[in-house]
């Protein structure tokens, strides 16, 4: 088992190398950063992407050029792009390390039922490196404030769909804050209304691809305090 799944890892690295190799000859920046932000979340380190990836690229596309087969223009632009992107691995890495430690609770609260969002938004923040905390759908508001005391949590992301959610989502935000009021705060969904404060330490979000940002906002806000 152990083997299989080495071999596994190894197929995906072997990939992920051909697929960089790739968008540099095309002269893919883009193509070429994804390739390595998904290489970051597959959890490769620095060493590995460097020696695995970046190294053979980088050799292939000297072959090619000392055989004639692509030009020096084509060299340099992949160099060009492989330093750019480096650059970006960096900023990538030290963005998703300040992340971690921080803790966010999701779920919805008392009568709500509708947790696709909470779910899609979950993924997105344990891909950014924030730890992540489920409760799921109809969250009595003291349950909910209870759960964000004990497990240490610095972000609250609720998702309102039904009406008179937002009501609930207020009764839940108030129950927090008696008992964690460091506590911030990410309110989404279909069920806003103008009865959601905006104010410092709540972030309304209305799009899940906002959801990364919207904790960021509340996590760098309380680190300036």
């Amino acid at each position: 088992m152990a083997d299989r799944s080495r071999n596994d890892a190894d197929e995906r690295v072997t990939a992920l190398a051909r697929e960089f190799a790739k968008a540099l000859l095309a002269g893919d920046e883009l193509g070429a950063d994804v390739v390595i932000r998904r290489a970051i979340e597959a959890e490769l380190t620095q060493t590995e992407i460097s020696e695995e990836l970046i190294a053979p690229a980088l050799w292939l596309i000297g072959d090619l050029w000392q055989r004639g087969e692509i030009t020096v223009a084509d060299e340099h632009l992949a160099t060009e792009i492989t330093l750019r992107v480096l650059a970006l691995e960096q900023e990538a890495r030290r963005v998703r390390d300040q992340r971690k430690g921080y803790r966010v609770l999701l779920a919805t609260p008392a009568g709500e039922h509708h947790v696709v969002a909470l779910r899609m938004l979950t993924g997105l923040l344990l891909n950014a490196g924030y730890e992540t905390m489920m409760l799921g759908p109809d969250v009595p508001a003291d349950s909910l404030a209870a759960a964000a005391r004990r497990h240490g949590i610095d972000v609250v992301c609720l998702s309102v769909t039904m009406p008179g959610g937002a009501d609930r989502a207020l009764l839940t935000l108030y129950e927090v804050q008696q008992l964690v009021p460091s506590t911030g705060f990410v309110i989404g969904g279909r069920g806003l209304t103008s009865r959601l404060p905006v104010r410092p330490g709540i972030e309304v979000c209305r799009q899940v691809s906002e959801g990364v940002r919207a904790v960021d906002a509340i996590v760098n806000r309380a680190g300036l305090n």
